[in-house]
């Protein structure tokens, strides 16, 4: 439901304005201001605002950006800086500012910046710990939601067992008829067939699998595609392959709905058109690129099966490489491109 969403965001504005009324109402003195002067509330304000920027920043971006992603350096440094340059800010501005216009009081600078250091100690304490529970309550719910998925899964896999194990011996079968009557492209054919299916149906059942089998695979679709075309159509299909990916693992079947795309809606008959694929991979990170025409007849294709393949494989990402992906698509009505990037670690 829409309104779940609003829960949360509504707590955290309950919660810091409750605090903020507490602040101003009932707290007497803080440092040179106090209540009864009335020299408290900017600076309650101004401290405020710097605390939701200190609690926010720490909670939802040091910790899923560094924490998370195991760069301990970083996150400690930025956190540290964090903390020093926005206490060091809000003591500046209580100081050299609200101090001098508001307060005849005068409390020296190291003294301010202890007690805004104590305060900011605090918050970023309950912003650790609201962070890391937070982030582990989102991959719990996405753990659960693989979960389940698999077991989908796996229950439709073990109901159509039958039919794979039937169209293997099919296919077994009208390849050898094709080897013995000296048809080889058909039997060529049958062959890449079967082992595309094969790779479907049962070698990808997994989680994870290696980088090498998933390009193999992707380079055996290409080639069946291929001899769809005949000698005279022109299209031109590029596929690279650069950068180490020996001892990669990645989601199966994972970029096969863009390739898929690509070859339904980018190829016409009797008009020139270029499909051009690109993988390349860099210190654990996968970049795949998919570049193909779109013609006008194709425009509006069938949406019980356009567009699901790839939202699926949204849905995948989100679940399998939650904050580790960026997926960017463009259809500017004459060309589809799609950039992806996952860190495979």
């Amino acid at each position: 439901m829409p309104w779940k969403k609003l829960i949360e965001p509504l707590i955290h504005i309950i919660v810091w304005v409750s605090f903020y009324l507490v602040a101003i109402l009932f707290i007497r003195t803080i440092g040179p201001f106090n209540r009864i002067d009335g020299t408290l509330l900017w600076p309650v304000t101004a401290g405020t605002l710097i605390n939701v920027l200190l609690f926010y920043v720490t909670a939802l971006w040091l910790i899923p950006v560094y924490a998370l992603r195991k760069l301990h350096k970083q996150f400690w440094l930025l956190l540290g800086s964090l903390f020093a340059g926005l206490t060091l800010l809000e003591t500046m501005i209580d100081y050299f500012l609200l101090e001098y216009v508001y307060s005849t009081v005068d409390e020296g600078f190291g003294s301010m910046f202890m007690t805004n250091g104590i305060v900011h100690f605090v918050i970023v304490s309950l912003a650790l710990g609201y962070g890391f529970a937070r982030n582990w309550l989102v991959n719990e719910r996405r753990r659960q939601e693989l979960t389940r998925e698999k077991l989908t899964a796996e229950l439709n896999f073990l109901k159509t067992q039958l039919n794979p194990h039937f169209l293997f011996n099919v296919l077994n079968m009208a390849y050898s008829s094709a080897s013995r009557a000296g048809d080889e492209q058909t039997a060529d054919i049958i062959e890449k067939l079967s082992g595309l299916m094969r790779y479907m149906v049962y070698d990808s059942n997994v989680e994870k699998i290696a980088v090498e089998k998933e390009i193999q695979y992707i380079q055996n679709y290409i080639r069946l595609q291929r001899m769809r075309f005949s000698e005279d159509l022109p299209v031109k299909v590029t596929f690279q392959v650069q950068g180490n990916y020996q001892g990669l693992y990645m989601a199966p079947l994972m970029l096969i709905p863009f390739i898929e795309n690509a070859f339904k809606y980018g190829v016409k008959l009797e008009q020139p058109s270029e499909i051009f694929l690109s993988l390349n991979f860099q210190q654990g990170e996968l970049e795949f690129l998919v570049r193909n025409p779109v013609f006008k007849t194709s425009r509006k294709p069938d949406k019980s099966s356009s567009g699901v393949g790839i939202q699926n494989t949204r849905k995948r990402l989100e679940i399998l490489y939650p904050g580790k992906y960026k997926l960017h698509i463009d259809d500017n009505g004459e060309e589809f491109f799609v950039k992806l990037k996952v860190n495979l670690q």
